[in-house]
């Protein structure tokens, strides 16, 4: 009787310990372990066994929580005194959630839902890794002599932004280098912003924004995407005046999407669901910004309904209104 009562109160309860096989995985890919389950001093009778994704996001010295996921392990059934269960766990990550960096954080919290008693917790901090393209664009930055800055990756009113520094030939020019990347079907386009060091070129403003767009082939070549990027910010730095107070930017082969030559800067616009797509595909950014607002309920169910939002807040950016959230 007395262990009975014990154990409602959660002494001498069953216990659940989650074990990842490894504690990172990549956006798109599976994350898998096992649990380890142990009955208590009684036999006990289990409602459910779930896991929950929670998404941390850290903004204006504020902590914002928010379950992306909840993923059902098992049904009900009964442990007994001292019985040891071991069950498989595996889960394909959603494609469309901000990576692990500065300010943003996951967490896997295993709940035994005990009956008539107080439910079994077990808390396991994952890492998001970039998908391998966004992982080969950051490669082509380092080996042009760009470092990605302490804070990047934080969450701003767009999305995630990555801050890059140069340590190399761009030193002298730029201050820094920003951007929002989208993985669509056939490429990443990126939301470019430059900061060149002030009064380099005589004029007061200092932020050069560009979008280009890189297909797959481009991404898979390293050494050639690196080129590219070299090419591009330098044309950036020395023709500042077509990338300052204009959202129109000329076609360059390999640089923009092909499917306009004179592109403006609006890919839902052009491509259909090219923002859509993104969300779909990676918008890491743009659900971050939203987890952050706290402007929908539920990040995963209301992702694809934030079409218009998206334009909203993509205009804004080029109007320069990028203050952090």
């Amino acid at each position: 009787m007395l262990k009975k009562l014990l154990s409602k109160l959660g002494v001498g309860s069953a216990k659940v310990n989650l074990v990842l096989h490894h504690p990172h995985v990549r956006l798109g890919e599976k994350i898998e372990g096992e649990f380890f389950i142990e009955g208590g001093a009684v036999e006990q009778h289990i409602r459910k066994l779930d896991v929950e994704l929670h998404v941390i996001v850290h903004a204006n010295g504020q902590e914002r929580r928010q379950t992306v996921a909840v993923i059902p392990v098992s049904p009900s059934f009964t442990i007994k005194p001292g019985e040891r269960k071991v069950l498989p766990f595996s889960y394909v990550l959603p494609t469309h959630l901000p990576i692990t960096r500065y300010g943003v954080d996951y967490m896997l919290v295993t709940r035994l839902d005990i009956a008539e008693g107080v439910d079994a917790l077990d808390r396991d901090a994952i890492r998001i890794l970039p998908p391998l393209p966004l992982e080969k664009l950051f490669y082509a930055f380092d080996k042009l002599g760009f470092r990605e800055k302490p804070t990047s990756g934080k969450v701003t009113a767009y999305g995630q932004e990555f801050e890059f520094f140069p340590t190399g030939a761009f030193r002298e020019m730029v201050q820094e280098v920003e951007f929002l990347a989208f993985l669509e079907e056939s490429g990443i386009r990126l939301h470019l912003e430059v900061d060149v060091l002030s009064g380099l070129f005589g004029f007061s403003e200092r932020e050069l924004k560009r979008e280009v767009f890189f297909s797959y082939d481009e991404i898979n070549d390293v050494e050639g995407l690196t080129q590219k990027l070299h090419m591009l910010l330098h044309e950036m730095v020395q023709q500042p005046q077509l990338y300052v107070g204009s959202v129109h930017v000329p076609h360059h082969p390999g640089y923009y999407s092909p499917h306009h030559p004179d592109y403006h800067l609006h890919p839902s616009r052009h491509h259909g669901h090219g923002m859509m797509g993104a969300i779909g595909g990676f918008a890491a950014g743009m659900l971050a910004g939203m987890v952050a607002e706290e402007l929908i309920e539920d990040v995963v169910e209301d992702a694809f309904d934030v079409e218009d939002h998206v334009e909203d807040i993509m205009d804004d950016w080029f109007d320069g209104d990028d203050d952090i959230l």
